[in-house]
């Protein structure tokens, strides 16, 4: 209920953030990294070694602390840059576009980090990459047009399209048509024939399509409303 431009240094201690662009300097050493972020936020020097340390380890880079960053993999990076935000121990941590460009495995590790920081603080995650969120966020709100859209858990808003997505197999021939009929949500090539994911709101079971009911996921979500 405060006015944030007034609080000033008392608001900025409690927030923690990672932007996407990874602006990080590239000559420093990971240690050496955490050193000048952790003096930019003015935390006591008696603690700062010990913080360090602990951040550190907790993104699983403390064996590579010495290392320039400059060899880090993209992963890395975002990790270190995890470690700095949570440096001043914050209550709200803000992530834009965590994942993007990582390779699966880093993907994962980051989704795993995150959901261990949510136990004991408020995490804020701006991303496209719906499926990174879908298994760890407590509520997901979609913003369309600078206007929040819909706001609810992962299960309440994917239930909102029960019984409206479906998956068939067609031929190359027929996709074309699918792709006039309905919403394409995804589509796979099987066996000689495509596996396509489709939404249809109108669906009453009589237009021969062999479409078989599938459960809504997030990004069935995104594409349909976003379309």
């Amino acid at each position: 209920g405060a006015d944030f431009e007034k609080l000033g240094k008392e608001y900025r201690n409690i927030i923690g953030y990672v932007p996407q662009q990874q602006g990080i300097y590239n000559n420093f050493s990971a240690e050496d990294f955490l050193n000048y972020m952790a003096n930019l936020k003015g935390l006591n020097k008696k603690d700062i070694s010990s913080k360090i340390k602990e951040v550190l380890e907790f993104v699983d880079l403390y064996g590579v602390r010495k290392n320039k960053l400059d060899g880090f993999s993209g992963g890395m990076k975002q990790r270190i840059l995890i470690a700095q935000a949570l440096l001043n121990n914050p209550e709200i941590l803000i992530l834009d576009e965590p994942t993007a460009g990582l390779d699966p495995k880093e993907r994962i590790r980051i989704r795993n980090l995150i959901a261990r920081i949510s136990m004991n603080k408020i995490v804020i995650i701006s991303t496209h990459i719906v499926s990174d969120i879908e298994s760890i966020a407590n509520q997901v709100i979609l913003i369309r047009d600078k206007h929040i859209y819909k706001m609810d858990s992962v299960a309440n808003i994917c239930n909102e399209l029960s019984g409206k997505v479906f998956e068939m197999q067609v031929s190359d021939k027929e996709y074309e048509k699918m792709e006039e009929k309905y919403i394409v949500l995804s589509a796979r090539q099987e066996k000689g024939f495509m596996t396509i994911r489709v939404f249809d709101e109108a669906d009453d079971g009589t237009d021969n399509d062999n479409k078989v009911s599938v459960s809504p996921n997030l990004e069935d979500v995104f594409l349909v409303n976003y379309n």
